[in-house]
């Protein structure tokens, strides 16, 4: 299982806030750019999450999965469900034909899971962006081995991904990428042409170095 120009996915985390015109934003994205989209609000109540997707497209919602809430997920057709590590076993009950995620911090927690998840992230890669001050202490060597492997699930590096950082992943055969902090400013609200310029070069950043990388 490797990563070519075209097996490459990216993945958007939401903000963890919601702000005025965020919907209009995501479904402008989705719309002209191939991604998954992941809604990840922690302090929402299932009616606010149920009330932003309503304001999505339907005919977008196959590319958006949602963070840890089934009842919510259960309303939609969504691409499939996300779990914090502490939601996970919520995840192994649910219908194996639902595709499913997880987040990990090591290879071990990686093998660990065996087939009950069809994607993982592994973080973090680099110093995170949205949580200044949190890196972690991954061998990117024993990564690169274990991503040569043949292995249960698919792996997305997330952690520090950006633009500049892109690069240094090149030859890792990750099946995808995660942005958050890259993408979203720190007031989205007055910053929302900064936000579409930030996702449009990422996606740019990817699909020239993996369409080059593979030509």
């Amino acid at each position: 299982m490797n990563c070519t120009a075209n097996t490459m996915e990216l993945i958007l985390i939401s903000h963890p806030d919601f702000f005025k015109g965020e919907t209009v934003i995501v479904s402008s994205l989705l719309d002209r750019y191939n991604f998954t989209f992941h809604l990840r609000k922690p302090e929402a109540s299932e009616q606010e999450l149920i009330d932003y997707l309503d304001e999505i497209p339907e005919a977008l919602h196959s590319k958006i999965v949602l963070h840890n809430e089934i009842k919510v997920f259960s309303n939609f057709k969504l691409k499939g469900m996300h779990f914090s590590g502490a939601k996970r076993e919520h995840g192994k009950q649910l219908a194996t034909s639902i595709r499913k995620g997880t987040s990990c911090h090591s290879i071990r927690e990686i093998k660990s899971l065996g087939k009950a998840f069809d994607y993982v992230y592994l973080s973090p890669i680099f110093e995170s962006i949205s949580k200044p001050g949190y890196q972690g202490n991954l061998n990117m060597e024993e990564i690169k081995m274990f991503l040569k492997e043949s292995r249960q699930s698919k792996v997305y590096a997330l952690g520090g991904i950006n633009a500049s950082s892109i690069a240094q992943l090149e030859t890792f055969p990750f099946d995808g990428l995660v942005v958050l902090g890259a993408v979203w400013t720190r007031d989205p609200f007055k910053n929302q042409d900064l936000i579409s310029s930030n996702f449009r070069e990422i996606h740019s950043t990817i699909h020239n170095l993996y369409e080059e990388s593979n030509s």
